[in-house]
């Protein structure tokens, strides 16, 4: 599943393709959770936009657009892909309003309608309002630069993966991952199971059963002791190989900027999760 993509640090690329049918729409939009990341709903914007600035690192937007947000080619190192090009964010905002922003986040609906694939809209509904202001604060802080983008170029690969269904646009996914999510462990646990929705459901698939030949069930947090996978989230040092290629890139670039309660939060989420009766 999308191992191709996510093995360059697809974490999200908006693209133009054939405007779609309304039908093809999300049925209804998912009520945002309660929770949010530690330091949301801060009353000073100088912390506010701090906030939102760490979420674009911890839920991927740096990864794919670059640290500028000025978009770059991530699929350069697989040219059977295409040509995908993330768009220059910075370029792009004066298109939206605040509103329209949250709506092309969460329900992948950009202002103009165009088909977008890639961009992690299925776990990204998931976002609090409050984080999801953060994040816009801080991108309303940036200032125009650089230049736009060449169009999305569809490579050979990706046309089959598509025919197979195992890339799809994003309503089709956030519908996806409506239907099945993260095993629910109760009011003690609503922080790590919403960073799971957040963000390790990007890679590790809705429930967190992995996606055949690409990533694992995060059952596997089962084997690590709790010490193990909170390096493994700061450092990307895995529990026998140092080097766990995607994942250790992951953690480094984004989970070593959770705080230290999001982190012993996932950390207990998982262990808990990985622990049920099977």
């Amino acid at each position: 599943m999308r191992r191709s993509i996510f093995a360059l640090l697809i974490c999200g690329v908006a693209a133009c393709g054939p405007a779609k049918e309304q039908a093809d729409q999300p049925e209804a939009p998912v009520v945002p959770a309660a929770v949010s990341y530690e330091g949301a709903g801060a009353a000073d914007r100088v912390a506010n936009v701090a906030h939102g600035e760490r979420l674009s690192f911890v839920l991927g937007c740096k990864a794919c657009h670059g640290d500028d947000l000025r978009g770059r080619n991530v699929t350069e190192k697989d040219p059977a892909m295409g040509d995908w090009w993330a768009p220059n964010v910075t370029l792009r905002l004066a298109q939206y309003s605040d509103d329209e922003l949250v709506k092309m986040i969460r329900e992948g609906v950009p202002h103009d309608d165009r088909t977008m694939y890639f961009m992690p809209f299925e776990s990204l509904q998931y976002v609090s309002d409050t984080d999801i202001s953060a994040v816009i604060a801080y991108l309303r802080t940036l200032r125009p630069g650089g230049k736009e983008m060449p169009p999305v170029k569809k490579g050979p690969l990706f046309i089959e993966l598509e025919r197979k269904g195992e890339f799809a646009p994003a309503p089709e996914m956030i519908r996806r991952f409506q239907a099945e999510r993260p095993l629910d462990l109760g009011e003690k646990h609503r922080l790590g199971r919403y960073i799971a929705m957040t963000v390790c459901s990007e890679c590790h698939n809705a429930k967190l059963q992995g996606f055949e030949g690409f990533s694992p069930s995060l059952d596997i947090a089962g084997a690590y002791e709790p010490d193990e996978l909170r390096r493994l989230l700061t450092t990307g040092e895995g529990k026998v190989k140092k080097d766990l290629g995607l994942m250790s890139s992951t953690a480094r670039l984004r989970f070593a900027k959770f705080t230290k309660r999001e982190r012993d939060a996932i950390v207990d989420y998982l262990k808990v999760r990985a622990g049920r009766p099977q």
